[in-house]
C-alpha cells in the first residue's frame, strides 16, 4: 500500500487536544518550557514515524504509530499522579526530583513504540525503491524528504528485542533531554526503555507505568475496533412520546378545512383540555367519530409533562468543581472519594482548629503519597498545616468533606 508522508506540524496540530492534557500534567511555567522540553520530543516522534501505520491490527492508519505514542505519553503521565518515585529517598530530596521522574517517564513512553513498525513492515520509499533502515537511515520522515512511499507487511513479525529500542532511542533523546535529568533519574529513564510485556527480575515502577500506559492504549483501540462502548447514561425517550410532543409542521400554508367535531365533557378538566391541543384535525366521514376518551389524554398529558421536566432538569451542581477551580483531576477524584468514605461512615476525620484533620495512613488507600498531597495543597492554599501524623485542610475545603457540626 502506497501511503504519503505527513508534516511533523500537521500530525501535532491532528492530536492538539491530547498535547493540551500532556501540557496540563507536565505544569511547566511557562509555555516556553513546555515547547523545548516536552514538545521538542513529541516532534521527533512526528519526524521519525512521519505517516507509518503502528502494526496491521493495531493503530494500522497512516499516521497510527504517531497516534500510539501520544496516547501512551498521555496515560503515562495520568497513571504517575498516584505514584511515589524515589521511595527509599529522603523526602525532601524526593520532591526535587519529582518533576524529573515525571518527564523521564514521559521520555519512556515515547520510546516505547519506536521499533514496533519495523517488526512488522517494510518501508520502501518509491523514488528509487530503497528500504529504509532504521539504524542507518535515520528518522524516517527525514529520510523520504517529502516521496510517497509503500508498505509492505512481513511474513513473520520479528521478535521484540530492548537493545534494538535503545539503540533507535538515541534519535529521540537529545543531550539536550537528558540534560535535564539527575544521575539518580537516569538508570530509571533507560531501565523503563524495555518493550518487554513481561520484564523478567524484579521491576521498577517506572517501567511498571509505562507498561500500564501500553496496556490502557491498547485496550482502548481494540474496544474501538470491536465498537464496545459504555451504553448512555440518558433516559432515551420512546418514539410515541417524541410523536406526541412533536409540534406541527410550519411554514406551508394549510388548505381551508371544515372546523373539527370535538366531543366536549360536561365537566372541566385541564389534561383533557391540554390534550385537546394535539388532537390532529378530522375532515369527511372522520368528523363524526368521537375522540378517545379523557383516561388515554390525561395519560398522554402526563407523560408529556414527564418529557418536559426531564429536558428542563439542570445537571446537579459539583460543589469540588467549583471550590477547586484548576486543579488536577487527581485531586477532584481524591476528594470526592474521601467524602464519600466519610459520608458512609468508612473513614474518620476530626477537625481541630479551623483545619480538618485527615491521617496519612488513609492515603494509601487512595493511591496518593502523602508528600504529593501535601505539596498539591499548598501549590492550591489549601492546606492548613501538618502536625504530626495528620494533614490539616483549610476550612473551605474541609466543609466540602465533611460538616463541623458532626464533628463538634
Amino acid at each position: 500500500m502506497d501511503h504519503t508522508p505527513l508534516n511533523p506540524a500537521a500530525m501535532l496540530s491532528t492530536h492538539e487536544a491530547r498535547v493540551a492534557l500532556i501540557r496540563q500534567c507536565a505544569n511547566e511555567a511557562t509555555v516556553e518550557e513546555f515547547d523545548d522540553k516536552w514538545l521538542a520530543v513529541l516532534r521527533a516522534c512526528a519526524n521519525w514515524f512521519s505517516s507509518m501505520p503502528l502494526t496491521p491490527t493495531l493503530h494500522a492508519e497512516p499516521g497510527g504509530a504517531f497516534r500510539a505514542t501520544v496516547e501512551t505519553a498521555y496515560y503515562a503521565m495520568r497513571l504517575a499522579g498516584g505514584q511515589k518515585f524515589g521511595a527509599d529517598l529522603p523526602s525532601e530530596r524526593r520532591r526535587v526530583l519529582e518533576p524529573q521522574y515525571n518527564y523521564a517517564l514521559f521520555l519512556a513512553a515515547c520510546c516505547s513504540w519506536l521499533d514496533e513498525p519495523c517488526r512488522h513492515f517494510h518501508f520502501h520509499r518509491l523514488s528509487d525503491g530503497s528500504e529504509w533502515v532504521p539504524a542507518a537511515h535515520g528518522a524516517f520522515g527525514a529520510w523520504l524528504a517529502g516521496d510517497r512511499f509503500r508498505v509492505i507487511r512481513r511474513e513473520t513479525a520479528l521478535p521484540l528485542e530492548r537493545m534494538r529500542t535503545a539503540l533507535l532511542a538515541r534519535e529521540i533523546l537529545a543531550p539536550d533531554s537528558l540534560n535535564w535529568l539527575d544521575s539518580t533519574v537516569l538508570p530509571e529513564l533507560f531501565g523503563a526503555i524495555n518493550p518487554e510485556k513481561m520484564p523478567s527480575g524484579v521491576e521498577a515502577l517506572m517501567h511498571k507505568v509505562v507498561r500500564q500506559a501500553i496496556s490502557t492504549v491498547t485496550t482502548f483501540e481494540q474496544k474501538a475496533q470491536r465498537a464496545i462502548f459504555a451504553p448512555a447514561a440518558s433516559h432515551v425517550p420512546s418514539a410515541s412520546d417524541l410523536a406526541a410532543a412533536a409540534p406541527s409542521p410550519a411554514g406551508t400554508p394549510a388548505a381551508p378545512s371544515p372546523a373539527p367535531i370535538i366531543a366536549v365533557d360536561p365537566t372541566p378538566n385541564a389534561a383533557a383540555s391540554v390534550s385537546a391541543l394535539f388532537e390532529q384535525p378530522k375532515t369527511g366521514t372522520d368528523a363524526a367519530v368521537p375522540v378517545p376518551a379523557l383516561e388515554s389524554r390525561s395519560a398522554s398529558s402526563e407523560s408529556l409533562a414527564q418529557m418536559k421536566s426531564t429536558r428542563r432538569a439542570a445537571p446537579a451542581a459539583d460543589p469540588f468543581g467549583e471550590a477547586l477551580g484548576a486543579a488536577s483531576n487527581l485531586m477532584r477524584e481524591f476528594f470526592r472519594a474521601l467524602a464519600q468514605d466519610v459520608s458512609a461512615g468508612k473513614v474518620k476525620v476530626t477537625w481541630i482548629e479551623k483545619g480538618l484533620a485527615i491521617p496519612k495512613r488513609l492515603l494509601g488507600g487512595y493511591g496518593i503519597a502523602s508528600d504529593t498531597l501535601v505539596e498539591n495543597l499548598r501549590k492550591h492554599g489549601w492546606l492548613y498545616m501538618v502536625q504530626g501524623s495528620d494533614i490539616l485542610l483549610v476550612e473551605r475545603i474541609g466543609l466540602l468533606i465533611s460538616p463541623r457540626a458532626s464533628q463538634d
